[in-house]
């Protein structure tokens, strides 16, 4: 069994992010911590999980934890979730850190206390923060550019093995993230200056993707495992516009995916009704608070 430490400021993403990437569901879940089989590792390739590993116990009774790691070498961090556990993690840790050997050069043993479990794991991976730093790190970026954060998690929620298209590619935010998770990554824009933008910065980071001119309304795909994409809901579009060319893109979007459609726009924009008269099915929401005049909403849409 292995245990996944959530983002606790978007606990609900995160434990949909874990289910895209593990292509299943938690085994158990408590506070803060999902229990699930398959891939140690999940949190390097995700956005928002912030690590990963094997669980060793896991019990009600600190006994029980220090009786499975008695006399082991351990580098040992603690996490409560929750806030009412904080005296208890404190007895917990003393407890464990007395009964082992603690160095920085051994594994990193995780305990966790939440909902008065405590897990104890051996880690495995972490969330790959200096990936993401660097990909913000770009030659072009403009005002309400994706942050590669959450690009991340969008294309793993995307459940996708081989294959990501953008139709609104702007700076490339998706693409890179798509390159950098193995897949194939294709955009198009129709906007020219900022496909040259998006191939400059696919360029910066040695990464290779198909990007060529196109109206999202008129898409020129046939077919695709997956869309990814963060469509425009700035100014620059009348509200009239704007739906319609949300709606005409996803009935593209409908024509051509075999998969799932994730992408992201201002909360207070509700396309539910769209994207059924389209010929999807299932839509669920994920609200990410930005800044205080942005706050995005992630669709993630099956047909």
């Amino acid at each position: 069994m292995n245990y996944a430490y959530l983002n606790l400021d978007n606990i609900f993403l995160s434990l949909d992010e874990l289910r895209s990437i593990i292509h299943g569901s938690e085994k158990e879940y408590y506070y803060g911590v999902a229990l699930y089989e398959g891939d140690q590792r999940v949190a390097y390739k995700s956005g928002a999980i912030k690590k990963t590993g094997k669980v060793l116990a896991i019990s009600t009774d600190v006994k029980d934890v220090v009786e499975t790691l008695r006399g082991r070498c351990y580098s040992v961090d603690i996490d409560v979730p929750m806030r009412e556990y904080k005296n208890y993690a404190k007895t917990v840790y003393g407890e464990v850190v007395s009964s082992i050997k603690t160095s920085k050069k051994c594994e990193k043993l995780d305990l966790i206390v939440t909902e008065g479990i405590i897990i104890a794991g051996e880690r495995k991976a972490e969330k790959h923060t200096e990936s993401i730093l660097s990909h913000s790190k770009r030659p072009y970026s403009q005002s309400g550019t994706l942050n590669p954060e959450i690009g991340r998690i969008m294309v793993n929620l995307s459940e996708s093995l081989r294959e990501v298209y953008d139709p609104f590619v702007g700076t490339g935010t998706i693409l890179i993230e798509s390159r950098w998770l193995g897949l194939r990554c294709i955009g198009s824009d129709i906007d020219l200056d900022m496909i040259a933008k998006s191939l400059a910065n696919l360029r910066h980071f040695n990464y290779e993707c198909e990007v060529f001119q196109a109206d999202a309304k008129n898409l020129p795909v046939r077919k695709v495992e997956a869309i990814v994409t963060d469509p425009p809901y700035g100014r620059s579009f009348s509200p009239k516009g704007l739906k319609e060319l949300y709606r005409e893109f996803f009935y593209q979007a409908s024509e051509i995916v075999d998969g799932k459609l994730v992408f992201t726009t201002d909360f207070k924009f509700d396309w539910r009704d769209d994207l059924k008269s389209a010929g999807f099915k299932g839509v669920k929401i994920h609200t990410i608070y930005e800044h205080k005049s942005l706050s995005r909403a992630i669709y993630v849409v099956t047909k």
